[in-house]
């Protein structure tokens, strides 16, 4: 069991690609915690980027239908 355990939190980590935030790390004290906080800050950031391309791809797609 904790074998299997152990592969799945490798897993999630990897997905992660094996890092934290330095103030998800010390905010959260169990592995588990640090792993979906990052995944979660990793998700807002990238919902953060796709607006931002999303506003840059709308103002060109608007200017060349000028």
């Amino acid at each position: 069991m904790t074998s299997m355990l152990d592969e799945r939190l490798a897993r999630a980590l990897e997905l992660l690609g094996n890092t934290f935030d330095p103030e998800i790390e010390e905010s959260f004290p169990a592995l588990e915690e640090r792993i979906l906080a990052q995944a979660l800050e990793n998700v807002e950031r990238a919902e953060h980027r796709l607006r931002e391309i999303q506003e840059l791809v709308g103002d060109v797609a608007l200017a060349s239908s000028r």
